[in-house]
């Protein structure tokens, strides 16, 4: 796995030099992209030089768990090329902004479905041996929800 790693953070660094040549440093990174990969590459150089002194020295005094994020950022890099990965990663995020409400909606479903059970269901005797008990009924609001889920 490390070798893999050290030849993919070696092929993106020759690829970062190629582009940076080609375009000149001042046109290389007024692009968002070229800049994010730039970011990348020097990250998962660092992780590299530091695992490879951690690992010499048997210490772990430097904690090395920050420089692992960029293996996944690279991730993100070699997403963002292809279109349809770039639209179903684009929906998965808008799909994420409308998670509160859609909790919200279920919370406020649990909250009526609780009080229309305590008032319905709320007086029955509890009787040990069947399934209305003391865990299991419409006595308080906290039984109710938790009946309900």
């Amino acid at each position: 796995m490390d070798l893999l790693n050290m030849v993919f953070t070696g092929l993106f660094t020759v690829e970062m030099v190629l582009k940076i040549i080609a375009f000149k440093p001042r046109h290389y990174f007024c692009d968002a992209w070229n800049t994010f990969d730039a970011l990348i590459v020097v990250g998962s150089v660092v992780d590299i030089a530091v695992t490879e002194v951690n690992s010499s020295e048997d210490s772990s005094r430097i904690s090395i768990t920050f420089f692992r994020l960029f293996r996944v950022m690279r991730l993100v890099k070699l997403l963002s090329k292809g279109e349809g990965i770039r639209t179903l990663l684009w929906t998965f995020v808008k799909s994420f902004q409308a998670l509160p409400y859609v909790a919200l909606l279920i919370a406020m479903i649990f909250f009526i479905y609780a009080v229309i059970g305590m008032q319905t269901f709320g007086k029955v005797a509890l009787q040990d041996g069947t399934q209305i008990n003391r865990n299991n009924n419409f006595q308080t609001f906290p039984q109710a929800v938790l009946l309900l889920f």
